[in-house]
């Protein structure tokens, strides 16, 4: 017995050896393929306005497509002056030129080498003289090129503009000082006369302050901020009345170990008159920056501080036993069972005096978290250091929790901007459960195998309207056929299984899908005799029969009324509100109250909870909740590093050509919408006092800019006749105006509409649909001498020439005679008459 537990004992030791000495050999073999993120290494370029310093230039490794670098305007000095510095940050530069090019990029105006700069240890101060070959009040791409020690061509890219009459200097000295004096309250009492401090404003939480905030509120309340970097100032648009900028800094809050750094950002829109300048919106932003190795843990809370819960994404496995979070774009793994946090992934290396790491124009998306402990993510948008620095692009990790690395799957690179990526991502990003990573990129939905990483194309060809995604990513829907108000079927597709549900119209019938209630699909169904095609060449879908179906094929429930279609939806919650109208005697539409679907089904809520708590020093705050207590003692903080490959992992997209006309929404938050319909793009871009600029960068639509008055006084005149009716004679008058002589009654005769006859007819110019957009959105054009054509219920058209604070000025065929109309009473006739607008921009 007594031998029998030696050799037992025996046994043990020597398993136990072999599994240390093995632990060691694992341990060696990781270290040697593996390797923690390279630091920055490009320089950082920074424009001068005047005197003072703007726009932070970040380098781009190749170059990219100019009509989406869109970070910044700079306005020119006086003769064309550019003046830059360059912070090498240790780097050297062998040769600095540039490039100005049309926005689009497809035009080189000038290409100079860069010969006057001082050099010093730390920086290069640099200036010279643009060409006489720029136009005023026009903008241009300039392309700094910067040569390095290593050989490398750095990229970077502003925007620019002469124009004196901006009043640049005024507006950004109005900005810096309102930052400032928030930071003094006896100096703030001045800044009372620009805020609009009402019931808008939430006054609970420092995450978000905006211009209806209380003064208490703007200047920080109670709060003893500290700057600890100098604001990056962005000038975000600029034009003759408005101005848009953005501020970044880093402020402090505590003493001594217990010091929290908090990132902030303030947006400001203003108007300068010769009398005063109006602050049109202010907002500001806080969000503290996580740090996993302070006081943040407690019972069961993982504190984020003040932040906006919006902001925080969590994930979590099935059993809620591992979950993953993104808090300013770091990313967090906390293990519950083996109480582990490991911090995946995060450019921001704890240096927030360098502005290459703190620069935010990436973010992090988690795609799925398992009870092992593995994260598969994504990285997208610029990275601003590491193996891919300079690049933009979407990046594909697996953090291995058993292995404690993180491993590149695929990069995807990309010539546009973080913007474009972001709406991109925000329609459609998910991995299944094989390792097919889909993925939406201008109208074509792509499928990537992540292990022999080979890509192919699902779907092309996609427009606005014509496909769905759920909440989850996890189905698809669209649409068959080329035209989205013809087609006779939908395919349902589940990515995750990649198995796919035909869904037919009926005879005579048309269908399109609405959305997603969950994972349940929303469509309708059209009778081909109740579509509409109007005059102008909209197309009404009145929809007689909605449904609700899962992807089994049984209808859940659905949506039926005599003589009552439905034409829109919006999905809100639980809750599907229906767009309707109501079909009269003579087969016109009227609109008609609103209706809703209610769903019933009770959402399951997650084992773990971003929660917002009210505290007495910060205001609200954010946590999250984990499920169980967090042994803060035992708790092991972790730092996976990257795992090593040989070679590259990249997917180039293959190169299609796309005629697809897209309509891009700029608003304080960057890219809020990508549309192939223009007038929704309009209608978001007034909602959110943004613009709106097409796929070659050119302006469609801006908010605000516009003068008290202005009248189109080349169009004169003219009535109806025998051989032509109001529409004729509008469509006459705004060909002629551009110097084409056209015959439109006989245009129209032969079954031309309004965009067709002006599409052929017109050069140089894009025809707008902008049927829907309010009267005040579409004086955007009158004011730049643009006509804009009306039509109404009875068949008949007029031309919006002009206006003033008070009025309309219409060009009426039917009276033959150009008159003012009061603005209400304008609007109200357009109202009731649809909004029907088209009018056109020029192209150069």
């Amino acid at each position: 017995m007594k031998k029998t537990v030696i050799k037992c004992v025996y046994i043990a030791a020597v398993f136990l050896l072999a599994l240390f000495l093995s632990s060691i050999a694992l341990n060696q073999g990781n270290t040697e393929m593996t390797m923690e993120m390279a630091p920055a290494t490009y320089p950082i370029i920074r424009m001068f306005a005047g005197d003072r310093e703007v726009n932070s230039l970040h380098g781009y490794k190749d170059s990219m497509e100019t009509s989406f670098q869109r970070d910044c305007l700079t306005p020119l000095g006086e003769g064309r002056r550019v003046v830059f510095t360059v912070d090498k940050y240790g780097a050297s530069v062998e040769s600095l030129s540039f490039e100005v090019r049309s926005i689009d990029g497809s035009r080189l105006v000038e290409s100079t080498k860069v010969s006057q700069y001082e050099e010093t240890e730390e920086t290069i101060r640099a200036e010279f003289a643009i060409k006489d070959l720029i136009e005023e009040n026009t903008e241009y791409m300039l392309v700094l090129l910067l040569e390095d020690g290593n050989g490398r061509t750095i990229y970077y890219y502003t925007r620019i503009i002469q124009a004196e009459s901006y009043y640049a200097d005024e507006k950004i000295d109005y900005v810096l000082d309102f930052h400032k004096r928030t930071f003094d309250k006896e100096a703030a009492k001045e800044l009372t006369k620009y805020l609009e401090s009402n019931s808008e404003g939430d006054n609970t939480t420092y995450s978000k302050v905006t211009i209806h905030s209380s003064f208490n509120q703007v200047t920080w309340g109670e709060l003893a901020v500290k700057k600890v970097t100098e604001p990056d100032l962005q000038v975000k648009e600029l034009s003759t009345q408005t101005g848009a900028f953005e501020l970044n800094y880093i402020v402090s809050l505590g003493q001594g170990k217990h010091i929290n750094l908090f990132r902030v950002k303030e947006f400001y829109r203003i108007r300068y008159t010769s009398d005063r300048i109006y602050l049109l919106d202010f907002e500001r932003t806080m969000k503290q920056v996580f740090d996993e190795k302070s006081d943040v843990f407690n019972n069961n809370k993982i504190k984020l501080g003040i932040t906006s819960p919006s902001s925080i994404s969590l994930a979590e496995s099935d059993g809620g036993n591992v979950l993953a979070f993104t808090d300013g774009n770091q990313l967090y793994c906390y293990n519950i069972t083996e109480d582990k946090l490991s911090r995946l992934f995060g450019f921001y290396n704890g240096d927030y005096s360098d502005a290459r790491v703190t620069w935010q124009k990436h973010e992090i998306k988690i795609l799925n978290v398992d009870e092992s402990g593995n994260v598969q993510f994504i990285v997208y948008g610029y990275m601003n250091r590491g193996k891919h620095e300079g690049e933009v692009g979407i990046a594909v990790y697996h953090f291995s929790g058993p292995l404690n690395t993180v491993e590149e799957l695929a990069y995807i690179p990309s010539d546009s901007s973080f913007d474009v990526l972001q709406a991109e991502i925000d329609q459609l990003s998910y991995i299944n459960k094989s390792g097919i990573f889909f993925f939406i990129h201008e109208g074509t939905v792509y499928a990537v195998n992540l292990e022999n990483r080979t890509c192919e194309v699902m779907i092309a060809g996609l427009t606005e309207g014509s496909f769905k995604v759920s909440d989850s990513n996890r189905m698809l829907v669209w649409q068959t056929g080329r035209e989205r108000h013809e087609s006779k079927k939908l395919i349902l597709m589940n990515l995750n299984t990649k198995e796919k549900t035909e869904i037919d119209a009926g005879a005579g019938e048309y269908i399109a899908p609405l959305g997603f209630m969950g994972e349940d699909l929303i469509y309708g169904l059209a009778k081909s005799d109740d579509i509409v095609h109007e005059n102008t060449g909209s197309i009404l879908f009145p929809m007689y029969y909605i449904k609700i179906q899962n992807e089994s094929g049984e209808v859940l429930k659905s949506y039926k009324q005599s003589d009552t279609y439905v034409v829109g939806s919006e999905i809100q919650g639980n809750q599907i509100n229906l767009y309707r109208v109501k079909k009269e005697e003579s087969g016109s539409y009227v609109e008609i109250a609103n209706d809703q679907i209610i769903n019933t089904k009770i959402e399951t809520v997650g084992n773990n909870m971003i929660e917002t708590v009210a505290t007495q020093e910060y205001q609200k705050i954010v946590q999250i909740a984990v499920k169980s207590a967090i042994d803060t003692k035992a708790l092991k903080r972790l730092t996976p590093k990257e795992v090593l490959f040989e070679g590259d992992r990249e997917i180039v997209l293959k190169e299609k050509e796309d005629d697809v006309m897209r309509y891009y929404v700029y608003s304080k938050d960057g890219i809020s919408g990508i549309f192939t319909d223009e007038g929704n793009a309009v209608n978001l871009a007034y909602e959110l006092s943004g613009i709106v600029v097409n796929e070659k960068g050119d302006y469609v639509w801006i908010r605000g800019n516009r003068s008290l008055k202005n009248q189109i006084m080349a169009i004169k005149e003219a009535g109806i006749t025998e051989e032509k009716n109001s529409l004729a004679v509008c469509l006459d008058t705004i060909l002629q105006y551009e110097g084409v002589m056209r015959n439109s009654e006989y245009l129209l005769s032969r079954g031309e509409n309004i965009l067709d006859i002006m599409r052929s007819n017109l050069e140089d110019v894009r025809v707008l649909d902008l049927t829907g957009c309010s009267l005040d959105a579409i004086l955007y054009y009158t004011n730049k001498d643009i006509p804009v054509l009306a039509t109404l219920n009875d068949g008949s058209a007029v031309l919006i020439i002009g206006f003033n604070e008070l009025n309309t000025v219409l060009m009426d065929p039917l009276t033959g005679t150009i008159y003012k109309k009061g603005m209400n009473d304008s609007k109200q006739m357009f109202e009731e008459n649809g909004n029907r607008f088209i009018t056109y921009i020029r192209e150069k």
